[in-house]
């Protein structure tokens, strides 16, 4: 009969005493065959359910040194996916070193701790704590162990009292440089909270109580901690401490930075490290790229990519996807794609990668393609892979593509809609103005709308000048998020665009009574090794007298060229001539005004913005590609646009 797990016991609490009980678990025998079988027959029975590869090495090497690889091997493979599996494998394990005799005795700590430790690995502590209860001896490696299995379980208050537990042991079991990590990443996870606060500032004092506030390993944690609960002045503390060359520590701190939303200081804790000769992991390149893609800094991005080839840094699969996220987020899908084709690993988020990048940059076609290249390599495709698909077919507004995939998930890919994949199906049907349908799908979905999801149909009642179903998601709004400045401009936009000033200027009056403060739009634009930013009617540039005259004689210019400011735009009730003006010195064309004296003549140059670009600005580029022969990359919250001869990628839909 074969030996399986049963559901997991009743949880034990670390502070309980000891339970001898030290077998595997199994299922119970019905009367009938309640007599124990032999020996011979139990290991027999046993190991006929392994895998051929386990039972080959156990038939070579039957010893407990084998028991101990094989269950360490079950345990690097027990991500999520696989984990019931690996579950299996290793509680046969476990019954076979029971049956042969390998545990319960004194010279058994380093197999039952690889037991402990599989069970961990698996999130199962409960079944760890009940070998390490059965345990006549443990050393600090089973008492870390059991104290990571609890952490990474989520279970932090128990993980504490293991540390209190193992403090009383005496010397020959001391905290060491592994249980401190082991305690502060579990911490880590809970966030912010007061609780968290108190715990991490304890852990901390008891490390340099220890002496280990030097040791890189526990001092990367102590940084990472800190990260976590946004307390960057407590992270450069703990970095200062350690005072290492070690790279995991720099990583950690540059995450500490990015974690904080303080891109600029994860730059130049970065270039602080090449100063001192401390050569970047690959985790160091992979968080570089994604922060000079997240800030769009196209030519940091070049340099921080030829200094990783220059060092001969041996690339992932994650630094690939990485660098490939960068050059798309910078506008640069042609580069983006070649590093997709020079990429020797590519898996199945290289491909979820490239798909996104050709969505958001305005080629569905090509999005298709890569998705099909990919199924033909024997790639499954996962949610994320339909999900980025599904997005560009929105962004395209090929809403009867994006129908049909919508509907063929299941039955094609075996694939189930998530959340994300409906959320992406209402903005597709809102985005092309069907917002009735979009509303059913949200009434029918078996899911319960969040407010970004409202947030979506708003915006498009907004944009199709759909006034009743607008308020009614709007004062729906309002009741679920108060301070959503966004919720406030939306209906606003509503009524200006329809001509209702006393309404709009209603809605500015609550949201000043309410103390609801919306974001300020800014662009910004990188020129050589610096970065321009500018806000709406920005004269805070040195050069600014040239910058708006430049901008008034383009202005003029595409006047004649046909440009007819768009004043539904100007969300005031002023003259027309003032509502023109307004829109004039919004600050993306500031951004360009800038680019166009800057660059040489004809030059592309790649604006970013914090907000959706406006209806108004977006025509306005269109001639300013057109009039200066440039092409221009826009980069909003939404998506790309390119811009050239007049036209512009996204087909005027966005």
């Amino acid at each position: 009969m074969p030996l399986l797990l049963p559901p997991p016991p009743t949880p034990t609490p670390p502070c309980a005493s000891r339970d001898p009980l030290h077998a595997a678990p199994r299922r119970s025998r019905s009367p009938s065959t309640s007599r124990p079988p032999s020996r011979h027959r139990r290991t027999a029975s046993a190991r006929s359910t392994l895998p051929a590869a386990a039972r080959d090495l156990l038939a070579d090497d039957p010893t407990p040194r084998a028991f101990s690889a094989l269950l360490k091997a079950a345990s690097s493979s027990a991500s999520p996916p696989r984990r019931p599996s690996s579950l299996g494998l290793g509680a046969q394990l476990h019954a076979q070193a029971v049956v042969r005799g390998f545990l319960g005795g004194d010279d058994s700590t380093i197999l039952a701790t690889a037991v402990l430790s599989f069970y961990a690995s698996c999130r199962e502590p409960d079944l760890a704590r009940k070998v390490f209860d059965g345990m006549p001896r443990r050393n600090a490696v089973t008492w870390n162990a059991l104290i990571k299995g609890y952490a990474q379980a989520g279970r932090r208050e128990e993980a504490i009292l293991l540390f209190r537990d193992m403090k009383r042991e005496g010397s020959h079991v001391a905290p060491d440089r592994y249980t401190f990590p082991a305690l502060l990443s579990g911490i880590g996870r809970e966030g912010g909270s007061g609780r968290t606060l108190e715990l991490g500032g304890a852990l901390h004092a008891h490390v340099i109580k220890a002496g280990l506030e030097r040791d890189p390993f526990v001092g990367a944690s102590l940084v990472s901690l800190y990260a976590a609960r946004r307390t960057l002045e407590d992270a450069k503390v703990a970095f200062d401490q350690v005072g290492s060359s070690d790279p995991i520590v720099w990583s950690s701190m540059i995450s500490a930075y990015v974690n904080c939303e303080e891109e600029e200081g994860a730059l130049l804790i970065f270039f602080n490290m090449l100063c001192q000769d401390i050569k970047p992991t690959q985790f160091v390149y992979s968080t570089v790229f994604s922060v000079c893609g997240r800030m769009g800094i196209l030519e940091m991005g070049k340099q921080v990519h030829a200094h990783s080839l220059k060092s001969n840094t041996e690339k992932d699969a994650a630094m690939f996807n990485a660098l490939l996220t960068m050059y798309s987020d910078c506008g640069c899908i042609n580069d983006a794609q070649k590093v997709f084709s020079s990429n020797d690993c590519v898996n199945v988020i290289s491909y979820n990668s490239m798909i996104s990048a050709l969505g958001q940059h305005g080629y569905p076609k090509e999005a298709l393609e890569h998705f099909r290249q990919m199924k033909f390599a024997g790639l499954m495709p996962d949610e994320v892979t339909l999900l980025n698909l599904l997005s560009s077919f929105n962004h395209a507004g090929l809403v009867h593509e994006g129908l049909q995939m919508f509907n063929s998930m299941v039955d094609i890919e075996g694939i189930k809609p998530m959340y994300q994949h409906y959320a992406c199906v209402v903005d597709m049907l809102a985005r092309s103005g069907e917002i009735g349908k979009a509303m059913k799908t949200i009434n029918e979905m078996p899911f319960e709308a969040e407010a970004p999801l409202w947030r979506i149909v708003l915006g498009a009642c907004s944009k199709h000048r759909d006034i009743e179903t607008g308020k009614r998601i709007a004062e729906m709004l309002f009741e679920m998020e108060p301070y959503e400045a966004t919720n406030y401009i939306l209906l606003g936009n509503i009524y200006a665009r329809l001509g209702r000033w006393t309404e709009a200027e209603k809605v500015r009056s609550l949201m000043g009574e309410r103390g609801v403060y919306k974001d300020d739009a800014f662009s910004w634009i990188e020129m050589g090794q610096r970065t321009y930013r500018f806000g709406v009617d920005d004269r805070s540039h040195p050069i600014s007298r040239e910058i708006y005259r430049n901008l008034d004689r383009l202005i003029s210019t595409i006047k004649v060229a046909g440009y007819v400011p768009d004043i539904s735009f100007a969300a005031h009730n002023i003259q027309r001539d003032r509502k023109e003006e307004s829109l004039y010195y919004h600050c993306e064309k500031l951004a360009f005004a800038f680019g166009d004296l800057a660059a040489p003549s004809g030059g592309t140059l790649r604006i970013m913005k914090n907000l959706r670009v406006c209806g108004d600005c977006h025509c306005a580029y269109k001639y300013f590609s057109l009039v200066t022969g440039r092409e221009i990359i826009l980069r909003d919250n939404q998506r790309f646009h390119h811009f050239n001869s007049g036209f512009c990628s996204c087909g005027d839909y966005w």
